[in-house]
């Protein structure tokens, strides 16, 4: 179970009624958009854990390779609600702000400290999720973890999102409100939401649809090639770190059973990933490739 999924849900719950406090004050174009960012977030997330949840069951008659493939389910439908709640909802409010521009309330102090404390928040929640998919060069290695990878990008998209709204309030604070300028701020944040929740989507779909793990592949190939194995491998990722194997073997392998537990060890050591099962297929015999021939 993921940490960095918890962790999220708690603080982005804190930082929406901040922003929330700092809408109220101001009516804000930007802060609404930002408070809005903050909820879908929240509820983007509880379907994360959701998927986490579900997942874990085991396998049973109808999945007999376990649920692992529900977190890219839940995954996929918390991408959709960001794009049409964070990125829909935003873009038309400011729209609708910059078309019917509204007299604006002057930030204070009060609503500035509020957004850095958010700005607070937000940065341990993407420092959790970061350390959790082994730093910015683990992120490549882990991105079939979309769950943690979900979390992450809407934390950096939130902490972008709170540094545009820190400019719309500072430049408030000192200058008075500039109505058009909060809402063109709003539609931009609208905008990288909506991004954000495209490439998500993307993700999850194709890892819903029978992908492999071209570096687990390439992984057990070499393996075998270093027991003179002649084999190309094609694996199908059945979770975040676990995948099944298929092998085909250009000749007889002798104890292939064996052969095969091996090699889910070496997964195991060198990438940190389960094979659940190895499958093997060997070339047909002579005789059984001239009798079909003759049928």
């Amino acid at each position: 179970m993921s940490s960095s999924v918890s962790i999220a849900i708690g603080t982005n719950t804190v930082i929406a009624i901040s922003k929330g406090v700092g809408w109220f004050l101001t009516g804000s174009p930007t802060l609404f958009a930002e408070t809005v960012h903050s909820l879908a977030d929240v509820g983007n997330q509880v379907l994360l854990k959701i998927g986490e949840v579900r997942a874990r069951r085991g396998p049973d008659e109808e999945h007999p390779f376990g649920h692992g493939q529900e977190k890219f389910f839940w995954a996929l439908v918390s991408a959709v609600s960001v794009f049409f709640i964070g990125c829909g909802i935003n873009i038309a409010h400011g729209i609708q702000a910059l078309l019917q521009p509204a007299e604006g309330v002057s930030f204070s102090p009060l609503v500035i400290g509020l957004l850095l404390f958010a700005l607070a928040l937000e940065s341990w929640t993407f420092l959790v999720a970061l350390r959790e998919l082994g730093g910015f060069g683990g992120i490549a290695r882990n991105r079939h973890n979309t769950t943690v990878l979900a979390v992450l990008l809407e934390d950096a998209v939130a902490l972008l999102g709170i540094v545009l709204t820190l400019i719309v309030a500072v430049s408030g604070y000192w200058l008075g409100p500039h109505p058009e300028f909060d809402a063109s701020i709003a539609i931009v944040v609208g905008v990288l939401l909506g991004t954000m929740a495209v490439f998500l989507a993307a993700i999850n779909r194709r890892i819903l649809i029978d992908t492999a793990d071209a570096e687990l592949d390439r992984t057990a190939e070499r393996w075998l090639r270093e027991r003179h194995i002649d084999a190309s491998v094609h694996s199908l990722v059945l979770d975040d770190d676990t995948a099944m194997l298929f092998v085909r073997a250009n000749g007889e392998v002798p104890q292939s059973n064996a052969i095969g537990d091996e090699l889910a060890d070496h997964v195991q050591a060198t990438l940190g990933k389960r094979a659940s099962a190895v499958y093997w297929k060997f070339p047909k015999p002579a005789r059984d490739a001239h009798a079909a021939a003759g049928a």
